[in-house]
Protein backbone atom coordinates (compact mmCIF):
# COMPACT_ATOMS: atom_id res chain seq x y z
CA UNK A 1 0.00 0.00 0.00
CA UNK A 2 1.18 3.34 -0.97
CA UNK A 3 1.95 6.11 1.04
CA UNK A 4 -1.10 7.98 -0.22
CA UNK A 5 -3.40 5.14 -0.05
CA UNK A 6 -2.17 4.63 3.88
CA UNK A 7 -2.89 8.17 4.54
CA UNK A 8 -6.69 7.70 3.22
CA UNK A 9 -6.93 4.73 5.15
CA UNK A 10 -6.24 6.56 8.35
CA UNK A 11 -8.65 9.57 7.40
CA UNK A 12 -11.28 6.80 7.01
CA UNK A 13 -10.50 4.75 10.26
CA UNK A 14 -11.13 8.29 11.68
CA UNK A 15 -14.26 8.54 9.97
CA UNK A 16 -13.54 11.52 7.76
CA UNK A 17 -16.54 11.60 5.33
CA UNK A 18 -14.20 13.87 2.64
CA UNK A 19 -11.83 10.81 2.59
CA UNK A 20 -14.71 8.63 1.44
CA UNK A 21 -15.34 11.06 -0.97
CA UNK A 22 -12.19 10.50 -2.09
CA UNK A 23 -12.22 6.70 -1.93
CA UNK A 24 -15.16 6.32 -4.19
CA UNK A 25 -13.50 9.44 -6.42
CA UNK A 26 -10.44 7.44 -6.97
CA UNK A 27 -11.89 4.03 -7.23
CA UNK A 28 -15.09 4.42 -8.66
CA UNK A 29 -14.06 3.88 -12.40
CA UNK A 30 -11.96 0.44 -11.28
CA UNK A 31 -15.08 -1.01 -8.99
CA UNK A 32 -17.79 0.02 -11.40
CA UNK A 33 -15.79 -1.54 -14.65
CA UNK A 34 -15.07 -4.69 -12.61
CA UNK A 35 -18.74 -5.27 -11.81
CA UNK A 36 -19.43 -4.90 -15.28
CA UNK A 37 -16.98 -6.95 -16.39
CA UNK A 38 -18.68 -9.53 -14.02
CA UNK A 39 -22.07 -9.50 -15.48
CA UNK A 40 -23.68 -6.12 -13.74
CA UNK A 41 -25.62 -4.01 -15.95
CA UNK A 42 -24.87 0.18 -15.69
CA UNK A 43 -28.03 0.24 -13.07
CA UNK A 44 -26.70 -3.18 -11.03
CA UNK A 45 -23.10 -2.07 -11.34
CA UNK A 46 -23.87 1.54 -9.79
CA UNK A 47 -26.30 0.16 -6.94
CA UNK A 48 -23.13 -2.50 -6.08
CA UNK A 49 -20.56 0.20 -6.35
CA UNK A 50 -22.79 2.26 -4.01
CA UNK A 51 -23.01 -1.26 -1.98
CA UNK A 52 -19.20 -1.55 -2.25
CA UNK A 53 -18.45 1.84 -0.63
CA UNK A 54 -21.01 1.25 2.48
CA UNK A 55 -19.52 -2.08 3.40
CA UNK A 56 -15.88 -0.48 2.83
CA UNK A 57 -16.66 2.04 4.96
CA UNK A 58 -17.83 0.01 7.77
CA UNK A 59 -15.39 -2.76 7.58
CA UNK A 60 -12.15 -0.12 7.50
CA UNK A 61 -10.96 -1.03 10.72
CA UNK A 62 -10.17 -4.65 9.29
CA UNK A 63 -8.04 -3.53 6.26
CA UNK A 64 -4.35 -5.13 6.74
CA UNK A 65 -1.65 -2.59 6.28
CA UNK A 66 -0.41 -4.83 3.45
CA UNK A 67 -3.39 -4.80 1.47
CA UNK A 68 -3.57 -2.50 -1.74
CA UNK A 69 -7.17 -0.27 -1.30
CA UNK A 70 -7.94 -1.31 -4.75
CA UNK A 71 -7.71 -5.05 -4.63
CA UNK A 72 -9.27 -5.00 -1.04
CA UNK A 73 -12.31 -3.13 -2.94
CA UNK A 74 -12.45 -4.93 -5.72
CA UNK A 75 -12.97 -8.07 -3.08
CA UNK A 76 -15.60 -6.30 -1.67
CA UNK A 77 -17.49 -5.96 -5.16
CA UNK A 78 -16.90 -9.00 -6.02
CA UNK A 79 -18.79 -10.68 -2.78
CA UNK A 80 -21.13 -8.43 -2.99
CA UNK A 81 -22.12 -9.10 -7.08
CA UNK A 82 -21.64 -12.91 -5.98
CA UNK A 83 -24.11 -12.30 -3.06
CA UNK A 84 -27.00 -10.81 -4.98
CA UNK A 85 -26.41 -13.47 -8.07
CA UNK A 86 -26.98 -16.43 -5.54
CA UNK A 87 -30.85 -14.88 -4.90
CA UNK A 88 -31.25 -14.54 -8.66
CA UNK A 89 -30.81 -10.84 -9.10
CA UNK A 90 -29.13 -9.73 -11.62
CA UNK A 91 -29.36 -10.18 -15.74
CA UNK A 92 -26.12 -10.72 -17.42
CA UNK A 93 -24.70 -8.55 -19.53
CA UNK A 94 -22.02 -9.27 -22.76
CA UNK A 95 -19.05 -7.47 -22.64
CA UNK A 96 -19.82 -6.11 -26.36
CA UNK A 97 -22.64 -3.94 -24.56
CA UNK A 98 -19.46 -2.01 -22.45
CA UNK A 99 -18.93 0.99 -23.98
CA UNK A 100 -15.83 1.75 -26.59
CA UNK A 101 -12.20 2.48 -25.54
CA UNK A 102 -11.49 5.88 -26.94
CA UNK A 103 -8.16 7.43 -27.62
CA UNK A 104 -7.32 10.86 -27.17
CA UNK A 105 -6.68 11.98 -31.25
CA UNK A 106 -7.86 9.03 -32.87
CA UNK A 107 -7.14 8.46 -36.52
CA UNK A 108 -10.52 7.62 -38.35
CA UNK A 109 -8.94 4.50 -39.88
CA UNK A 110 -7.09 3.56 -36.89
CA UNK A 111 -9.89 4.15 -34.59
CA UNK A 112 -11.99 1.77 -36.67
CA UNK A 113 -9.12 -1.07 -36.34
CA UNK A 114 -8.38 -0.43 -33.03
CA UNK A 115 -12.73 -0.58 -32.14
CA UNK A 116 -12.88 -4.20 -34.23
CA UNK A 117 -9.87 -5.58 -32.26
CA UNK A 118 -11.93 -4.46 -29.12
CA UNK A 119 -14.70 -5.76 -29.82
CA UNK A 120 -13.55 -9.27 -30.80
CA UNK A 121 -11.20 -9.56 -27.73
CA UNK A 122 -14.28 -8.33 -25.30
CA UNK A 123 -16.22 -11.18 -27.10
CA UNK A 124 -13.67 -13.66 -27.00
CA UNK A 125 -12.60 -12.74 -23.21
CA UNK A 126 -16.65 -12.68 -22.19
CA UNK A 127 -16.72 -16.88 -23.73
CA UNK A 128 -14.04 -17.67 -21.59
CA UNK A 129 -14.98 -19.88 -18.52
CA UNK A 130 -16.03 -17.68 -15.64
CA UNK A 131 -12.74 -18.52 -13.29
CA UNK A 132 -10.36 -17.45 -16.00
CA UNK A 133 -12.79 -14.38 -17.44
CA UNK A 134 -12.33 -12.68 -13.56
CA UNK A 135 -8.13 -13.47 -13.45
CA UNK A 136 -7.84 -12.19 -16.83
CA UNK A 137 -10.19 -9.00 -15.75
CA UNK A 138 -8.47 -8.12 -12.48
CA UNK A 139 -4.84 -8.61 -13.90
CA UNK A 140 -5.72 -7.06 -17.38
CA UNK A 141 -8.14 -4.73 -17.01
CA UNK A 142 -7.51 -3.40 -13.64
CA UNK A 143 -3.83 -3.88 -13.34
CA UNK A 144 -3.65 -5.89 -10.31
CA UNK A 145 -0.23 -7.74 -9.03
CA UNK A 146 -0.86 -11.73 -9.08
CA UNK A 147 -0.54 -11.54 -5.70
CA UNK A 148 -3.39 -8.93 -5.33
CA UNK A 149 -5.83 -10.78 -7.68
CA UNK A 150 -5.41 -14.14 -5.59
CA UNK A 151 -6.42 -12.04 -2.72
CA UNK A 152 -9.57 -10.92 -4.34
CA UNK A 153 -10.51 -14.84 -5.56
CA UNK A 154 -9.42 -16.41 -2.24
CA UNK A 155 -6.97 -18.44 -4.32
CA UNK A 156 -2.91 -18.32 -4.58
CA UNK A 157 -1.10 -16.22 -6.80
CA UNK A 158 0.42 -19.47 -8.31
CA UNK A 159 -3.62 -20.78 -8.99
CA UNK A 160 -3.71 -17.22 -10.63
CA UNK A 161 -1.11 -17.06 -12.90
CA UNK A 162 -2.21 -20.76 -13.82
CA UNK A 163 -5.82 -19.12 -14.58
CA UNK A 164 -4.18 -16.11 -16.32
CA UNK A 165 -1.60 -18.30 -18.50
CA UNK A 166 -4.72 -20.92 -19.54
CA UNK A 167 -6.93 -18.05 -20.54
CA UNK A 168 -4.57 -16.41 -22.68
CA UNK A 169 -4.17 -19.73 -24.61
CA UNK A 170 -7.96 -19.58 -25.10
CA UNK A 171 -8.19 -16.63 -26.37
CA UNK A 172 -5.58 -16.76 -28.47
CA UNK A 173 -7.57 -19.92 -30.15
CA UNK A 174 -10.73 -18.06 -29.52
CA UNK A 175 -9.50 -14.91 -31.51
CA UNK A 176 -7.52 -17.21 -34.31
CA UNK A 177 -11.18 -18.47 -34.44
CA UNK A 178 -12.84 -14.96 -35.08
CA UNK A 179 -10.49 -14.29 -37.49
CA UNK A 180 -11.08 -16.90 -39.60
CA UNK A 181 -15.05 -16.67 -39.23
CA UNK A 182 -15.07 -13.06 -39.89
CA UNK A 183 -12.26 -14.01 -42.84
CA UNK A 184 -15.09 -16.33 -44.13
CA UNK A 185 -17.60 -13.71 -44.18
CA UNK A 186 -15.37 -11.23 -46.16
CA UNK A 187 -14.69 -13.71 -48.94
CA UNK A 188 -18.34 -14.51 -49.30
CA UNK A 189 -19.56 -10.96 -49.68
CA UNK A 190 -16.97 -10.67 -52.16
CA UNK A 191 -18.45 -13.75 -53.90
CA UNK A 192 -21.63 -12.88 -53.49
CA UNK A 193 -20.93 -8.92 -54.78
CA UNK A 194 -22.84 -5.78 -54.28
CA UNK A 195 -26.23 -5.93 -53.95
Amino acid sequence: MGRSERHLVRRLRRGDREACRELIDRYHGPVYGYLRRLGADSGQAEDLSQETYARAWAAVGGLRRAASLRAWLLTIARNEFLKRARVGRPETTALDDLPEPRDEVPGAESEVVRSERDRGLRRAVAHLPPDLMEAVALHYFQDLSLSEVGAVLGIPAGTVKSRVHRALDCLRELLQQQEADHEGQRAGKAIAGPR
